[in-house]
């Protein structure tokens, strides 16, 4: 399993927008065969400051993510509405039962 953490600093006037777009990658990703888990939060960090967690199945599943309408969309519309590049880490996990 791959678990994402991607964080994204929001100009305060572009806030509903993004939740808008936030809400539609999200709806979307979460039907795709190879996700487990995305969801998006605002961070503690302060007002206009989000995390998303997701976790993949595997490395394929996060490719075919990346080549979605809605993934590809998300990424140039955020550009647009963000303080700063956006940053996400990568991490590998096995699930222990």
């Amino acid at each position: 399993m791959i678990i994402i953490h991607a964080y994204f600093k929001v100009n305060p006037q572009n806030r509903n927008e993004f939740l808008e777009l936030a809400e539609m990658v999200t709806n979307s990703s979460q039907a795709e065969d190879g996700n487990i888990s995305y969801q998006y939060y605002e961070a503690p960090e302060g007002t206009n400051h989000f995390l998303f967690l997701e976790k993949w199945k595997d490395e394929k599943a996060i490719q075919e993510h990346e080549q979605t309408s809605h993934f590809k969309s998300f990424v140039k519309e955020v550009e647009k509405l963000i303080n700063e590049p956006f940053k996400a880490d990568l991490y590998s996990a096995t699930v222990i039962k």
